[in-house]
């Protein structure tokens, strides 16, 4: 990837963390909105899903704001945040004092491609709209590390963004402009999954893929180390 581009959605994502859980709580993503209550209405199918999958020793890669700590924090034993952004964890510290679990969180800033985790030490690992951020390059590097720090019982849940017929006014794949509330704009690079690309990731990743939700936004699904 460009490193401008990458730097740019750097900057983006760390002024964008006062306002970023907007998307779930008011159904407001960056950019016109047509529908609201089509963003909520998936956000809660997307909590349940965190729920039901995420327990354990966890980690949340890159964890953002911690918006999903709120629907897994109370089946978890140890919790491990990541994320690239200052203001982002700044964010998710608040809520895991909200949730009164500070004192089985870890924070770590770093670049989730990066980050050094200690290998085989978690149950479940929540990935939470990254990949549809990074090119395939940058996710076979990401999916290598990956495998090394699960258990060997060890899943993920993979929360992104979903190619269908809401999404065919922009292009599947490629850069794009960004605009905070205040009207500055930063450009990023997204991509959009379908549910076909789970075949691909599962054989070039070496994971085997389940679906857990098709909407017209978001798609989830859960993965293991194949054998």
């Amino acid at each position: 990837m460009d490193p401008r581009i990458r730097q740019s959605m750097n900057e983006y994502y760390d002024e964008r963390a006062a306002e970023f859980d907007e998307i779930y709580t008011l159904g407001k993503p960056p950019g016109s909105v047509k529908d609201p209550e089509l963003y909520m209405k998936e956000a809660r199918v997307l909590a349940t899903i965190v729920r039901a999958h995420c327990h354990g020793d966890l980690l949340d890669i890159p964890c953002g704001t911690g918006y999903w700590l709120g629907f897994y924090a109370e089946n978890c034993s140890a919790i491990t945040l990541v994320d690239q952004s200052e203001n982002m964890l700044r964010e998710s510290r608040e809520k895991a004092r909200e949730h009164d679990v500070e004192s089985i969180t870890r924070f770590f800033r770093g670049d989730a491609l990066e980050v050094q985790l200690e290998d085989r030490s978690f149950d479940s690992v929540l990935i939470g709209f990254f990949l549809s951020h990074i090119t395939d390059r940058q996710m076979a590097l990401f999916f290598r590390n990956l495998r090394n720090l699960l258990k060997p019982d060890g899943r993920v849940l993979i929360l992104d963004s979903i190619w269908s017929p809401f999404r065919r006014s922009r292009p599947k794949e490629g850069t794009t402009n960004r605009r905070l509330n205040d009207g500055r704009q930063y450009e990023i690079y997204k991509r959009y999954f379908e549910t076909a690309d789970l075949d691909r990731m599962s054989k070039s990743y070496g994971m085997d893929f389940s679906l857990l939700h098709e909407g017209e936004l978001y798609i989830g699904f859960t993965g293991r180390v194949r054998g």
